[in-house]
C-alpha cells in the first residue's frame, strides 16, 4: 500500500466518520418526537448519510469520487432551487444544499 492509497482510505473513513457522527445525533426511541421542521431535516440528513455511506463501502472507491457526487448533488439541489417557488419547497432545498456542503 502507497502513501496514495493510504491518503484515500484516511480520506473515505473521515467522510464514513462524520457520516455516522450526523446520524448517530438521533436517538430511535425520540424521533417520533420531533417537531416537523426537526423531522425534515433528519429524514434529509438520514438520506444524504445513507447516499455517503453506500459509497464509502463500495471496493475500491477513490475519495475523489465522493467529492464529485456530493458537488453533483448540490448543483442539482441549486437547479431545483432555481425552479421552485413553493416557500416550504425552497427551505428544505436550502437545507439539503447546507448538509451536503457539510461534507466538502
Amino acid at each position: 500500500m502507497n502513501s496514495e492509497d493510504f491518503g484515500n482510505l484516511l480520506s473515505i473513513n473521515m467522510v464514513r466518520e462524520k457520516a455516522l457522527k450526523t446520524k448517530g445525533i438521533y436517538h430511535p426511541n425520540l424521533i417520533n418526537n420531533l417537531s416537523k421542521e426537526a423531522y425534515d431535516l433528519y429524514l434529509i440528513r438520514e438520506s444524504i448519510c445513507n447516499q455517503i455511506l453506500e459509497l464509502t463501502h463500495e471496493k475500491d472507491i477513490k475519495y475523489s469520487k465522493i467529492i464529485d457526487l456530493i458537488k453533483k448533488m448540490i448543483i442539482e439541489n441549486k437547479n431545483q432551487l432555481r425552479q421552485t417557488s413553493d416557500k416550504m419547497e425552497l427551505t428544505l432545498i436550502q437545507l439539503t444544499i447546507e448538509e451536503w456542503e457539510e461534507f466538502l
